[in-house]
């Protein structure tokens, strides 16, 4: 569940983009990461993970440079740039050997489990799962700002992309406990 909410500053962009513009949608995602980083760092984690790092200093940078420079950015634009942004911390995090749900499993998880090799590999598992919808995420993006009439078809490739890494992570977390 941690994971959904740290993809909040993403779905925050994405509502407040298309009713303020891009300026207000990068400010209040980074706003919202702001906010869930505070509440990791002043909680039991005394960390912010990953996912609200990178959507805090990527959507700040942004809404910084949105704000002093006022550039004319299309929404796709910076659409797939934070979807990019987001999808190569992924990948680059299971390429170094730390899948980046393995932060939102720490802090709930036995430290004695921490290095088992079954614990690693189903964080290998959902971080895949995870990133695998982003990369599907993103070339919906590429799809959309290539054929804009493709666009109803693309939102629905995201959502279904989301709801399935959702509904795949859920039930295989189920079948680990079982």
């Amino acid at each position: 569940m941690d994971i959904l909410i740290g993809l909040l500053p993403f779905l925050l962009f994405a509502v407040v983009e298309r009713v303020a513009g891009v300026a207000a949608g990068l400010s209040a995602a980074a706003l919202a990461a702001l906010a869930l980083c505070l509440r990791d760092w002043t909680g039991p984690r005394r960390h912010c993970g990953l996912l609200e790092l990178i959507s805090l200093l990527l959507f700040g940078g942004m809404a910084v440079y949105a704000g002093v420079y006022a550039p004319a950015w299309s929404v796709m634009g910076v659409r797939i740039v934070v979807d990019v942004a987001l999808l190569l911390v992924m990948l680059a995090s299971m390429l170094i050997g730390r899948p980046f749900t393995l932060g939102y499993a720490k802090p709930d998880t036995d430290a004695a489990k921490w290095l088992s090799p079954r614990f690693i590999r189903s964080h290998y598992v959902v971080s895949g799962v995870w990133t695998a919808a982003l990369a599907a995420v993103v070339l919906a993006d590429a799809a959309i700002l290539v054929w804009p009439r493709a666009a109803l078809a693309g939102v629905v490739v995201i959502i279904m992309a989301l709801l399935a890494a959702s509904r795949v992570t859920t039930r295989y977390a189920a079948s680990l406990r079982a």
